[in-house]
């Protein structure tokens, strides 16, 4: 026995090791890496650095950007990926079943993803435009600066763009797991006189959970890594009120980099 445990344990270390150490080498020390840069102040294009230990988090907790992005991006994160999760849901629902509806559904949901998310962008933005926009043509025509261009309407304007690209995914996603839940477990409920709603939260529900687990993840991710829709359509405009945080970082990224540049070419 104790040879056999032997080479049990022999086995796993050797499909672990390989793993570990890439996940070590490739996530663990660029985040150790970073961490110790965010302790120094830099161009980011010279190696010169100089140590200044939290003013960099104290000059950042400073910036009225930086804040806006946090809050925009833990809107996206609470209220935006929450919604934007049960309509999934929903239509997964109705693109099951053999009606023309459902057929319809299905033929539809994952347009938004055969398009780049950069080209995705750019058809918001087009249709926000407040001269020539879609919306303005179906008489839409909202704040006098447009959708995207007036404080008040920007972000739940981006945040429709949002849900728009990344709802095919997730509906993908929910109609893989209800396809793998048994027929007879629903015939066996509708035996019980468990119908409708009730079936769904007490036999659907719980049977969806590792779907629902992995969609919650990667939308946790996708909220908090909003980058090229915004980078695209507003650039944080109007007065940070579609900043987020990946794209404010970038962007005080690239202002230290021009400025550094600057400083060595004399201008």
């Amino acid at each position: 026995m104790a040879g056999q445990d032997i080479r049990k344990t022999g086995f796993v270390l050797t499909c672990l090791v390989p793993g570990l150490t890439l996940y070590l080498w490739l996530v663990v020390v660029p985040f150790i890496k970073t961490l110790e840069l965010s302790g120094y102040r830099f161009s980011g294009v010279s190696t010169k650095r100089t140590w200044v230990g939290f003013e960099n988090f104290a000059e950042l907790g400073n910036r009225e950007e930086f804040w806006w992005a946090v809050r925009n991006s833990f809107t996206i994160l609470l209220v935006v990926a929450p919604i934007l999760l049960l309509m999934a849901m929903g239509l997964a629902h109705l693109a099951q079943g053999d009606s023309k509806g459902a057929k319809l559904m299905r033929t539809i949901y994952l347009f938004p993803n055969l398009i780049s998310l950069v080209a995705a962008a750019l058809i918001w933005r087009a249709a926000y435009n407040p001269s020539v926009g879609l919306l303005r043509g179906i008489g839409l025509t909202g704040p006098e600066n447009g959708w995207l261009g007036d404080v008040g309407t920007a972000f739940g304007a981006f945040a429709v763009a949002f849900v728009w690209v990344s709802l095919g995914f997730y509906t993908m996603l929910y109609c893989a797991g209800l396809a793998g839940i048994p027929g007879e477990v629903h015939e066996a409920c509708e035996l019980e006189g468990a119908k409708g709603w009730r079936k769904y939260w007490l036999v659907t529900r719980p049977l969806m959970w590792p779907v629902r687990r992995v969609a919650s993840v990667h939308v946790t991710i996708a909220s908090l890594g909003v980058f090229a829709l915004v980078n695209v359509m507003t650039e944080g405009a109007p007065s940070n009120r579609t900043e987020t945080m990946l794209h404010s970082l970038y962007r005080m990224m690239t202002m230290g980099v021009n400025l550094a540049r600057q400083r060595r070419w004399g201008l």
